[in-house]
């Protein structure tokens, strides 16, 4: 995966708020991405704005958060001093490639955990 072009990146107040397009495979659609980090704060929020990931009747998307955030990865592999471009980024773009393979035969091969239980506790 090459890092995507940002269509738009802000940085206010230490929260970095950036916009780009994803596209996981050379097959895949291409995906518009927003990340959402504050920095010293918990990992980015990546959340796919285009296309609709609930469009052709999906009721629960696997591995989100709330408000359909992107689960990335485990709260402590993430840490202020990694690269959002070497881990996040990559993360995301996988996440939606095996959403694609989700789509297609409803088994999640993405491994990680349920973010329901994480957010409980």
């Amino acid at each position: 995966m090459t890092l995507p072009i940002a269509r738009d990146a802000k940085v206010r107040r230490s929260r970095l708020l950036w916009l780009a397009e994803l596209q996981p495979s050379p097959l895949s659609r291409t995906y518009t991405v927003r990340l959402d980090y504050a920095f010293g704060g918990p990992p980015p929020r990546v959340n796919v704005l285009k296309p609709d990931l609930r469009a052709d009747g999906v009721e629960r998307l696997p591995h989100v958060f709330s408000r359909d955030g992107l689960c990335l990865c485990y709260p402590w592999q993430w840490n202020d001093g990694k690269l959002i471009a070497r881990t996040i980024v990559p993360w995301a773009s996988e996440w939606l490639l095996h959403y694609e393979l989700w789509k297609v035969d409803g088994e999640w091969r993405g491994g990680g955990h349920e973010p329901a239980l994480l957010e409980a506790a």
